[in-house]
């Protein structure tokens, strides 16, 4: 954010857009290390006999192999990103040193004028640190509008290609599948992280249209999902595409309306503190997935993640009505 001050929501779309694109190259190399000839599942699910697993063993031995591999890549890439982070400088030391010099003296000045009676002046934005953050209602606003939308996205990272193998038994296309997500995934943190600047909290102070818009697109696509059963690859292609798009937007618009809220002197740790939301709905996600797939299948099972996601359109869309 200090690179780019006027476009939080533009830096934070650009520098998690890397972490999407991430997966357009490694779902490729895990699919081709892990499964070369693109063989079938076989053994059935006791539960849903419409899902099925690998039992070959040469499938088997190559996914242990696989954690092996990707753990040295990331390693590696993972150093050479740390050695690359640098702090934003001047081009000139003296102008660092000066302006430095000049802020100590400001602040030195301001101490002497303060009397001991003065009356204790509530924190700017950017002063805002996590304790008075707890404190906002704001804050508990926009923590359960993310934990909500996570659980509509905990379900599409964890089931889509599950629910794409009952009718598309082809390992290798749900790879392309899913590189091809992760480049919308990207486009789509680019796309609100611009929107989130263009439209920003001065009518709101929660950026309505961003967040609005992304959690009525996630629901409209996730009660439309089934349908891709009737239009095959294309139509499977193009959901999941979309549904990654808007997974990618999540991350651009929950930071950049941390820093609206809450200024940037803590960012890390307020948003930290809105991240929690992501663990609370991994959980909920985690047990609600697991029973409506067993008793509703996959028909019904999308309803439920859609309904988090109209939910959290419906709260952000409400703020309007409530001094955060």
């Amino acid at each position: 954010f200090t690179w780019l001050p006027q476009r939080t929501g533009l830096a934070a779309g650009i520098i998690l857009a890397g972490c999407g694109a991430g997966a357009f190259l490694f779902v490729q190399v895990q699919t081709f290390f892990i499964n070369p000839h693109n063989l079938d599942p076989t053994v059935p699910n006791e539960y849903d006999s419409s899902e099925k697993y690998f039992d070959d063993p040469g499938i088997l031995r190559r996914t242990r192999q696989a954690y092996l591999l990707t753990a040295g890549i990331y390693a590696v890439l993972q150093l050479i990103g740390s050695l690359l982070l640098v702090n934003r400088f001047s081009d000139s030391p003296e102008v660092n040193i000066e302006r430095n010099v000049e802020t100590d003296k400001l602040l030195k000045s301001s101490k002497q004028r303060q009397s001991p009676t003065s009356v204790q002046v509530m924190p700017t934005a950017d002063e805002v640190g996590p304790r008075q953050v707890i404190c906002q209602r704001a804050f508990y606003y926009l923590w359960l509008t993310s934990m909500l939308l996570s659980v509509a996205l905990f379900f599409i990272l964890s089931l889509y290609k599950s629910f794409g193998m009952t009718f598309i038994v082809d390992d290798h296309f749900h790879a392309i599948v899913g590189s091809a997500a992760s480049v919308f995934n990207s486009l789509g943190r680019l796309a609100f992280g611009y929107v989130a600047d263009r439209f920003t909290f001065k009518v709101f102070k929660l950026n309505s249209t961003a967040l609005v818009s992304l959690c009525l697109i996630t629901s409209v696509l996730l009660l439309s999902f089934d349908l891709t059963m009737l239009m095959g690859k294309p139509g499977f292609f193009i959901w999941v595409c979309l549904q990654f798009g808007c997974i990618g937007g999540t991350y651009a618009v929950f930071p950049t309306g941390t820093t609206r809220l809450f200024g940037k002197r803590h960012f890390s740790a307020n948003y930290a503190l809105v991240f929690t939301s992501g663990a609370v709905a991994v959980v909920i996600g985690a047990i609600v997935a697991t029973s409506l797939q067993t008793y509703v299948g996959w028909t019904n099972l999308w309803f439920f993640p859609a309904a988090t996601s109209g939910l959290a359109g419906m709260l952000a869309m409400s703020t309007r009505y409530f001094n955060v």
